[in-house]
């Protein structure tokens, strides 16, 4: 498969990003390249023109702003699991950077790119050829959602590893646009709809990622169940942060956004965590999220799968 044809272009500071993915339609940011390439090549996202982060200063590197943590989106996710201060004070943010793809698509892949990923499914993410044997979904310009035979909406996936370790972190992130940088929650990026999974308008772009202080405090992991050790996206992923009394969890795999499980938190909250207090949140873990049959794996296989990575990952740190 190649590459449709686009343009492309390399501008050096933000604002020429920004000037960039205004000109025009169509445009959208290459960082590693890792998910987007793959889907261009599959015609299942064609943008006009790419604009490529390379040679934009300050986008890149891990550094300290008083007890806060920044990392620029353009940071691989390989220099993010050799890093060994960020190992020590977050280390759920460590090991879902280890779980993505393979060895290369860490040291292509993004910070920025892993938290801006498409939604995926098992009628989106096929060749066109494939996609030729049935009417177009709704999310590449058809009417229908073949997932839960619905017309104008799309139940398609969220399966980046890094967002649910952020989110229990309590990670925000630096954009830029046309109206210059703010600073918004993690959650915010993600509109919960699948067709459009990210909120970013129109000439913006993640520039950062800031964890506070606070969250080197409490304990932290992320699991993964995926059929591979390698190269799989997440069937569930799930990160689990403790301290100060309180537990956060938060899923992949399992909705069309990143999910924090507030019930299970509201039960566990100032409790100690005991064989059936951990039971309690697991079978509550399901709750978070409005699973759709999307791959090849059950809807009652995710949501058991929910509530045993949390187990697994509280014992874990505790």
């Amino acid at each position: 498969m190649h590459l449709p044809i686009f343009t492309h272009r390399q501008p050096a500071d933000f604002a020429g990003v920004v000037s960039a993915l205004t000109e025009g339609s169509g445009a959208k940011v290459l960082a590693g390249g890792t998910d987007l390439l793959v889907n261009m090549k599959h015609r299942i996202e064609m943008p006009e023109t790419l604009v490529s982060l390379k040679k934009v200063a300050d986008i890149r590197g891990i550094s300290l702003e008083g007890d806060a943590t920044v990392i620029g989106a353009a940071t691989t996710l390989k220099e993010i699991r050799q890093n060994s201060e960020l190992e020590r004070k977050f280390p759920a943010l460590v090991q879902a950077a280890m779980s993505v793809g393979s060895y290369r698509h860490q040291a292509m892949g993004t910070l920025g790119g892993n938290l801006c990923q498409n939604t995926r499914c098992r009628f989106f993410n096929q060749s066109w050829q494939w996609r030729q044997v049935r009417s177009l979904c709704y999310k590449v310009g058809g009417e229908d959602c073949h997932v839960i035979g619905r017309k104008h909406t799309c139940f398609s996936t969220y399966s980046g590893d890094v967002a649910p370790a952020l989110l229990v972190l309590d990670a925000s992130l630096r954009i830029t646009g046309p109206d210059g940088p703010r600073e918004a929650p993690l959650s915010t990026l993600y509109s919960g709809e699948g067709r459009t999974p990210v909120t970013l308008g129109r000439g913006e772009f993640v520039t950062a990622v800031v964890i506070p202080g606070a969250a080197a405090r409490g304990k932290s992991r992320y699991e993964k169940f995926s059929l591979r050790g390698s190269i799989d996206f997440p069937i569930v992923g799930a990160a689990v942060w403790r301290g100060d009394g309180s537990v956060r969890a938060a899923y992949t795999g399992v909705d069309r956004a990143p999910v924090r499980a507030s019930e299970l938190e509201a039960e566990l909250a100032g409790q100690e965590l005991t064989d059936a207090s951990l039971k309690r949140g697991a079978n509550l873990a399901h709750k978070a999220a409005k699973i759709a049959p999307t791959s090849v794996h059950p809807v009652s296989f995710k949501r058991e799968l929910m509530g045993v990575l949390f187990v697994k990952a509280m014992r874990d740190i505790s």
